[in-house]
């Protein structure tokens, strides 16, 4: 048994393709499933229900689409360092849409037409995601860069994960549990479905009809995450949100703690300009009130001070005509006194005549009488009386 290398088997491989004429001007029909040029080169690759087929045209210049029905004609080449089959196209023509294509414009159309992607009916995704449900494979890269990029954005973020097939026969059940899981799961606040970049062949699951209506009917918000940002799927259209990569939908649905601080240190520092401005005016308001309360005070005192000044001057004067008045009662009395002072009386030459100590008004001869002059005390005894008319 002859024993090869990897080099010999590889030459030996193209070798025997390059010798076939069968392989050599071969005209083949396909959908485009991948398109790309890169410095006049284009790598593409044709597909049909079962198989694909890789190609490379240099001097390229013509456009086509993923899912543009195409005819190539060309050889076909194995290369031997990367040990992959190809066909080097010579020509290459448009032959309409492809079916596969076909069918995900009707299947497109078709829930488009019964409002499947209404705008109305997508659920907002929260502002602040304390927990996330992602279901994809768990043994991709896609489900580290979503855990990298979450918990370095938000560290206290929950991952939930449901390991779904991505492709393949299983898939499409598989997704369709895991959304359903989810959705029943009350610690999930966001759903991500994910996936890596392919080909229309492997991100053809996301463009079930039934994976479809689960998506839509859903009571928690979906992110779908599905390969790269010019790939498009039916569940793309149907989700709350479309992420362009899956490390995208990670940033959409989680905040940055950084940022987040920031953002409260910001609004406590306006929160406090505010209140500070607002003590300034209350401040200011409150001097203000008090500056014209001292002044009403200040006026109110002065007014009371002038009315019981008046009251006071009222009766001071009232009191003053009144001493004034009875000082002058009290005069009139001490002149009117004054003048019937027997003392005055005996000074202006008067005398007082009085009968056992007391003024005389009848006496009879021989009584013995009191004679009082101002300076004189006379007893005398009376010898004659005569009566005056």
């Amino acid at each position: 048994m002859k024993i090869f290398s990897v080099s010999e088997i590889s030459r030996l491989i193209r070798d025997i393709i390059d010798n076939e004429t069968l392989f050599e001007d071969v005209t083949i029909t396909g959908e485009l499933s991948s398109f790309s040029v890169s410095r006049g080169i284009a790598y593409f690759t044709l597909k049909d229900n079962d198989n694909i087929l890789n190609c490379i045209q240099f001097n390229c210049k013509q456009e086509f689409a993923i899912g543009d029905k195409v005819q190539c004609v060309g050889n076909i080449k194995y290369y031997a360092k990367t040990g992959k089959l190809s066909l080097n196209v010579l020509k290459i023509e448009h032959c309409g849409i492809g079916e596969l294509y076909q069918q995900f414009l009707a299947l497109k159309s078709k829930l488009e037409s019964e409002g499947l992607f209404n705008a109305e009916h997508k659920i907002p995704i929260p502002k602040f995601v304390n927990s996330i449900g992602v279901v994809t494979s768990s043994k991709g890269a896609v489900l580290q860069d979503i855990r990298n990029i979450g918990l370095r954005r938000n560290p206290n973020l929950e991952i939930y994960v449901y390991d779904a097939q991505v492709q393949g026969n299983n898939a499409v059940s598989d997704i369709i549990n895991g959304i359903t899981y989810f959705d029943n799961l009350t610690d999930v606040d966001v759903i991500i479905v994910a996936r890596g970049g392919g080909s229309v062949e492997d991100l053809a699951v996301f463009n079930n009809e039934e994976l479809a209506r689960i998506t839509y009917i859903c009571n928690k918000p979906i992110i779908s995450a599905i390969g790269h940002e010019t790939d498009f799927t039916i569940i793309d259209f149907v989700a709350d949100l479309r992420a362009p990569t899956p490390s995208g939908a990670a940033e959409i649905v989680t905040f940055d703690n950084i940022e987040l601080r920031r953002h409260i240190l910001n609004i406590l520092d306006e929160y406090n300009d505010n209140l500070n401005a607002k003590f300034q005016d209350l401040s200011s308001q409150l001097n203000i009130n008090i500056l014209s309360i001292n002044d009403k005070i200040t006026n109110l005192v002065n007014d009371e001070t002038l009315y019981i000044n008046s009251i006071l001057n009222n009766i001071d004067n009232s009191i003053k005509i009144k001493l004034d008045n009875t000082k002058y009662r009290v005069d009139m009395a001490l002149n009117t006194l004054d003048k019937l002072n027997p003392v005055k009386l005996l000074k202006s030459g008067y005398s007082i005549v009085t009968h056992n100590n007391e003024p005389i008004k009848d006496v009879n001869i021989g009584d013995e009488i009191n004679i009082m002059t101002e300076k004189l005390n006379i007893s005398a005894t009376v010898k004659n009386k005569e009566l005056r008319c």
